[in-house]
């Protein structure tokens, strides 16, 4: 498999894009729990573009990429799909700093991506959503 994976916005996708995943970082030097922290970040990324960026229009796709350098990992989603709102993932960095619930509003995925990477941003490019999932390696014995 390559280090380029597109699918469809479609949550049948998550199943394919996970092995992708386990694919990617088979050869790293890195422990189940850290793959499993990762897997999890991906799947909780894919599943919000799905849903409620490309409201699961089957019609649409989303594009990822995997890279890795001796420092860290890095997962990168892009999608054509609504804009994310940027308070979101300002409420949930805000709940995880001072250790509230989680609103349900703001999503309980934002937070497990939070608590299981090192770095997750989203950013705008024209009409691209650019998600980007970070986890350093060091920590991954």
């Amino acid at each position: 498999m390559g280090k380029d994976l597109t699918l469809t916005a479609s949550l049948a996708s998550l199943s394919p894009l996970a092995a992708w995943l386990e694919a990617q970082t088979a050869s790293l030097p890195v422990s189940d729990a850290w793959r499993f922290a990762l897997d999890l970040a991906v799947c909780e990324a894919a599943t919000n573009i799905i849903r409620h960026g490309l409201n699961e229009d089957s019609r649409r796709a989303f594009a990822v990429t995997f890279s890795v350098n001796p420092q860290e990992a890095r997962v990168c989603f892009t999608d054509g799909g609504k804009a994310f709102p940027d308070e979101r993932l300002a409420t949930a960095r805000l709940q995880l700093k001072e250790e509230m619930a989680p609103d349900l509003e703001s999503g309980r995925g934002l937070m497990l991506i939070l608590l299981s990477v090192d770095d997750f941003t989203v950013r705008r490019q024209g009409d691209l959503n650019l998600t980007t999932l970070v986890k350093r390696l060091d920590e991954a014995a």
